[in-house]
């Protein structure tokens, strides 16, 4: 598995898991504590694939080209 992979994979996880929260009935009691511990998963999962996404574009050949050309 590639680190391209790895990204498009938590992205994946974490729009299941933001769907799963949407579905997740609250509390009785008023307390939205399933909803709420999903939607963290979700927000870790994705801000892991947009750091690891970051990651490979700043050591990439071809987003160093890109940095230098707009910096003319």
């Amino acid at each position: 598995m590639n680190l391209l992979h790895l990204a498009e994979k938590w992205e994946e996880s974490a729009r299941r898991a933001f769907v799963s929260a949407e579905r997740q009935e609250d509390d009785p009691s008023n307390r939205p504590t399933g909803k709420i511990l999903i939607e963290h998963g979700a927000m870790c999962y994705a801000n892991c694939a947009r750091e690891l996404r970051e990651a490979l574009a700043s050591v990439s050949p071809q987003s160093s080209a890109i940095q230098e050309e707009g910096q003319k």
